[in-house]
């Protein structure tokens, strides 16, 4: 992912810079997130163990196989702090009595790298339509040119103006089927009305009274 944005060379310097930011913080998030060795889970549980009661029924010769497995893909750091969390009785739900069980801690340990994650992947949307904008500003400068060429703007026209051969020209309205007697007939049929304001008009009374 890393390599996503600042592998094309063609990018503009504007993009470029936020290119590498966005490469930087990936390689710090990747950073993150590197599994936590056999020997630091461990040594979480073995801190819970020593705080909480085991469950009913627990098999103790399990407890370490199942967190081990559990975690395996949980870097250091969450690890630790899950079981900070469980400790401090941070964790909603937990009476802060019982081992919590190994879905219970990597669950909790998952909630605290989520943000992490889910920034990574926004920077992997954001890379990817960075070059889609790089791309698009090409075309429209593409275009921008073709249109400043004059040999581009007169073949544009010549074009236009072949559309236009054969088109007929709108005629007004009077001059669609109706002669000019018919239309002074017309003319003399439709009244003219004097208008009366209605302001100060009294109901029930005819206007102008």
């Amino acid at each position: 992912m890393t390599d996503l944005v600042t592998s094309d060379s063609r990018l503009p310097e504007r993009y470029r810079r936020r290119a590498d930011e966005i490469a930087s913080r990936v390689r710090s998030i990747d950073g993150l997130m590197v599994p936590a060795s056999v020997e630091a889970i461990i040594a979480a549980v073995v801190r819970m163990a020593r705080q909480f009661r085991a469950q009913p029924d627990e098999d103790q010769s399990e407890i370490g196989r199942e967190f081990k497995a559990a975690c395996s893909d949980l870097p250091e750091w969450a690890v630790s702090e899950a079981a900070n969390d469980f400790l401090a009785g941070r964790v909603p739900n937990h009476t802060g009595q019982f081992m919590p069980t190994c879905a219970e801690f990597a669950k909790r340990a998952r909630e605290i790298i989520l943000p992490f994650l889910a920034e990574r992947s926004a920077l992997r949307v954001e890379a990817e339509k960075l070059v889609e904008r790089w791309q698009d500003e090409e075309r429209r400068n593409r275009i921008a040119i073709e249109r400043a060429d004059p040999a581009v703007k007169a073949r544009a026209e010549a074009l236009i103006a072949q559309a236009r051969l054969g088109q007929t020209k709108a005629l007004p309205m009077r001059q669609q089927g109706i002669s000019p007697e018919n239309q002074k007939r017309l003319d003399a049929m439709k009244k003219h009305r004097p208008f009366v304001s209605k302001i100060g008009h009294e109901p029930g009374k005819p206007a102008g009274e």
